[in-house]
């Protein structure tokens, strides 16, 4: 009897593959699986194509891949008159565009005198992650893998807050008073160009950090962007702690608490802050988000959540199109409210833009300051199989009142109020800003609300 079946299956085995064998090539490169030897790149394609919240299409991603093989094959001595024919044309038909794509990559390869093929492989996975244009999509090599996500030492560097803008080099958004940093004339606003003479242009924010900070009385040379002027600087690295935040009392009984990032029990220290203030007679808040990385998202909520007693503070909508409110921590609401400012920057992202963002959308706080970084959604791990990681964008955060788009250029949080810091500006016009607007909040009878929208 099982004979009789395997002879009954043998026929129709045999007609498949002859079905198979009579479909024309270009048909299967796009039904068939991939048998290219760029298993890395087909890796990182795949999950974009299968994970990615805006879905992209097969040619945004190989354009962008095989711009950045072609950058870094003419820094390998590529002569790009010498490539055959044309460049591919993508059609946007999945997987016979990533066919067209090897094949050009080969044909790169073949006539690139010094071809380092790996390194031409990472360059077109680096590239699939840029075209995203977004900030929670990147790729980490393995060298650069092995450090995501571990434990910070503790920090013995220069003493200052760094970002990283999309797609520009990582930029001083924060001196620390009595560090190195400050002594040397490092400023916000300096852009990191080289650390010990080592290209960082184009490493992530943490990547930077962890060149910066180092053995405590060594030196450390940062060559530095300040405007037009290339600068260089040679500091003494030092141990400093960095305050979770800060808090004072204003003139006019306004209290005063700056958040630099959203980490470790943070959310716990502002609501001891506001309790302080409180008990001390502040009659209205400032909560000073600029320049806040973000981080924790635990930690964003809860410090919305001090200010919004219910209602989300934004929705994430992943890439089936289901919507789901973030809604805010009761346990940390205080329930003594008052006239509230939020000031943010272009450096403001992440978590800090949904803080800011839950606060307007439930009428807690007025938003005054620049636009935000618009840098804020859900990313993924995703390990490859050269032993590097991509992260991959899952969800997209929209703001709760209007529906609007948080994370991409050009978004972010607009503020109720726009104003300006100029570089080399004498004071703080941002701060002074918020504290007259306050003002008019204060002499008027008391809000049942934090604080009150700008007017339409």
């Amino acid at each position: 009897m099982q004979v009789t079946r395997i002879q009954r299956l043998l026929p129709l085995v045999a007609l498949v593959l002859a079905a198979c064998s009579l479909i024309p090539a270009e048909v299967q490169r796009e039904l068939l699986p991939s048998n290219t030897s760029y298993k890395t790149a087909e890796a990182a394609f795949q999950v974009l194509i299968e994970r990615h919240v805006d879905k992209p299409a097969s040619n945004v991603l190989l354009t962008g891949a095989l711009t950045s093989v072609l950058d870094e094959a003419q820094k390998e001595g590529l002569n790009t008159g010498a490539l055959p024919g044309e460049p591919p044309r993508f059609s946007g038909s999945t997987w016979s565009d990533f066919s067209r794509f090897t094949d050009r990559l080969d044909a790169i390869v073949k006539v690139t005198p010094n071809a380092d093929r790996i390194k031409l492989e990472r360059a077109a996975v680096e590239g699939m992650a840029k075209s995203m244009n977004e900030c929670h999509t990147y790729y980490l090599d393995p060298d650069r893998a092995k450090r995501f996500n571990q434990p910070s030492p503790p920090i013995t560097g220069i003493g200052v807050t760094i970002n990283k803008p999309a797609n520009d080099p990582v930029e001083i958004v924060r001196v620390i008073p009595g560090t190195p940093a400050e002594r040397a004339g490092l400023k916000a606003g300096d852009r990191i160009m080289t650390v010990d003479g080592i290209d960082v242009k184009d490493l992530t924010t943490d990547e930077v950090a962890q060149r910066v900070r180092g053995q405590e009385g060594s030196q450390v040379v940062l060559g530095i962007q300040r405007g037009t002027q290339d600068l260089t600087f040679t500091l003494t690295r030092a141990r400093f702690s960095v305050p979770l935040q800060t808090d004072q009392m204003l003139p006019g009984n306004i209290g005063y608490i700056e958040v630099p990032q959203l980490i470790g029990a943070v959310a716990d220290e502002v609501s001891a802050s506001v309790r302080r203030l409180d008990a001390s007679g502040a009659e209205a808040i400032i909560l000073d988000l600029r320049s806040d990385p973000g981080g924790d998202l635990s930690a964003a909520v809860d410090i919305a959540s001090i200010f919004v007693r219910q209602g989300p503070l934004v929705y994430q909508t992943g890439r089936d199109g289901s919507r789901t409110p973030l809604e805010v921590n009761r346990r940390f609401y205080f329930n003594k409210p008052k006239p509230l400012v939020v000031l943010v920057n272009k450096n403001s992202a992440s978590g800090a833009e949904i803080i800011a963002a839950g606060i307007r959308a439930n009428d807690a706080g007025t938003v005054i300051g620049t636009q935000t970084a618009g840098c804020v959604g859900t990313g993924q791990p995703r390990e490859l199989p050269d032993g590097g990681i991509l992260l991959v964008t899952i969800s997209k955060i929209q703001d709760a009142r209007t529906g609007a788009e948080l994370n991409g250029p050009g978004r972010g949080v607009i503020p109720d109020q726009v104003v300006d810091q100029p570089s080399g500006a004498q004071g703080d016009p941002q701060r002074d800003a918020a504290v007259a607007f306050l003002r008019t909040k204060i002499a008027r009878p008391a809000s049942p609300l934090w604080g009150l929208a700008a007017a339409a």
